[in-house]
């Protein structure tokens, strides 16, 4: 019973961090889209084509950090670990 109980735990606490992990990435991905929509348009002046490239650029990296940092843990706990010789 305890078992099961851990499981459900777990389970919620996984689905919490992915609704998390969504919001997160989605706030970067709108900024994305939006400042692309606006470079698409033609709209902006050079110097603000140039902003919007840096705030895309920026928010790429932050993208790639958070997968990362939420990844590597998942990886590391995947990596095989090397058996270990007993003695007696």
């Amino acid at each position: 019973m305890e078992e099961a109980a851990m499981v459900v735990t777990s389970a919620r606490g996984q689905a919490e961090e992915l609704t998390l992990l969504g919001h997160d990435l989605r706030t970067p991905l709108t900024i994305i889209n939006g400042y692309a929509q606006l470079l698409k348009s033609g709209e902006l002046s050079p110097e603000q084509r140039e902003q919007a490239c840096e705030l895309i650029l920026q928010k790429c990296q932050e993208l790639n950090a958070l997968i990362r940092a939420f990844l590597e843990p998942r990886e590391s706990a995947l990596e095989p670990i090397a058996p270990v010789e007993q003695t007696a």
